[in-house]
């Protein structure tokens, strides 16, 4: 009785992009490492300052591994009545609510917004704002063009699987076994327990023909999946008189070939319904962000291939350090929160580490 009250968990491949997942944390513990080298170098000197500063870079780079670590070990599991994400150190379940399964574009012509709490170069993790008039959770580690959204209690879960029609039948068996689940306990009179025990041939007999007769209501998931095996249907009915017409017509007495003038009506409205180039809204590139850290490592190395580098421990050194770290891996950071958070300063942030940087050069050359 257990094994038919407690499925077997399913497994979800999730949609992964190792470079854009593991960009954000390499930054933050590059920082790190850099900060650490710097105080080895002795750029901060060994006093209290200096101490701090190489903590503060261990920080960093712990941070970062954390960050890959939790990133890296995220699954997905379907249970009988939920979906279960798990992580290094942490889980979350979504219980499944009623409602309609659904597929939003995120990629693409008229493709949904989504405004991730936690995440950047197109993945995200955790709460999320929809079009921004709804808010749902998201589970979303690549920039994959479309997501299935799920409802659940905590409200609606945004999954970017590898498969989406694995994720569809997996939660087709699960909303099956939660509706079976609940038949059981509305048919079970008050006071006498769930579980099923054998019945005679007569108790049998009498139940049923009823359970037959009673229409069963399609749930959202068996609904997504008839549309879209309609779907399919339609479109192969469409394309098979594409293909007749394209084909050797059979001879046969009497037969009149009339010639159809090509339709140019179609190709018209496809490029009417293109969005213009023009009109679309410029996004900054996730290789942008580093442009003030590449600067400020070629302004530090023009001083040290000119032999003008302020010596390690001095109040000059310190200073050009700590001008280099703020122009570099600094705005580096803050160009990658503005992405996150807001967009548009992502030019001024990066135009003033290049600024700084472009100084901090110049002078270094004398």
């Amino acid at each position: 009785m257990a094994s038919q009250r407690n499925p077997p968990t399913e497994r979800i491949r999730l949609a992964r992009s190792l470079p854009r997942v593991l960009a954000w944390p390499a930054l933050v513990a590059g920082t790190g490492v850099l900060a650490a080298t710097t105080w080895l170098m002795g750029s901060f000197g060994t006093g209290v300052g200096g101490m701090v500063f190489a903590a503060l870079g261990g920080v960093l780079v712990l941070i970062g591994l954390a960050m890959a670590g939790i990133l890296l070990s995220v699954r997905l599991e379907v249970e009988e009545a939920a979906i279960r994400l798990r992580w290094i150190g942490g889980e979350r379940v979504y219980v499944l609510a009623r409602g309609p399964v659904t597929r939003v574009r995120l990629r693409g012509t008229d493709a949904s917004s989504l405004r991730p709490r936690f995440g950047m170069f197109g993945w995200a993790l955790g709460g999320a704002r929809l079009r921004d008039e709804e808010d749902i959770h998201v589970v979303r580690l690549a920039r994959t063009p479309t997501a299935i959204l799920v409802p659940t209690e905590r409200g609606r879960l945004a999954i970017a699987a590898a498969d989406e029609d694995a994720l569809l039948d997996a939660l087709s068996r699960a909303a099956r076994a939660r509706q079976r689940l609940e038949e059981l306990f509305e048919s079970a009179p008050a006071g006498e327990s769930t579980d099923p025990s054998p019945a005679t041939p007569a108790e049998a007999a009498d139940v049923h023909p009823q359970v037959d007769a009673e229409p069963r209501v399609l749930t959202g998931i068996e609904r997504a999946l008839l549309e879209r095996r309609l779907a399919e249907e339609r479109s192969a009915a469409e394309a098979a008189p594409e293909e007749v017409e394209g084909g050797v017509p059979a001879q046969g007495p009497g037969r009149v070939d009339v010639a159809v003038p090509p339709t140019v009506g179609t190709g018209m409205r496809a490029r009417i319904r293109q969005r213009p180039v023009a009109l679309g809204r410029p996004r900054p590139a996730a290789a942008f962000v580093l442009l003030p850290l590449v600067a400020a490592g070629a302004a530090w190395a023009i001083g040290l291939l000119a032999g003008t580098y302020p010596e390690p421990g001095t109040d000059a050194g310190r200073l050009t350090a700590l001008a280099l770290v703020l122009a570099g891996p600094a705005s580096s950071i803050g160009a990658v929160m503005a992405l996150a958070w807001w967009p548009r300063i992502v030019g001024v942030v990066v135009g003033g580490g290049l600024a700084a940087s472009v100084f901090i050069g110049r002078a270094l050359l004398g």
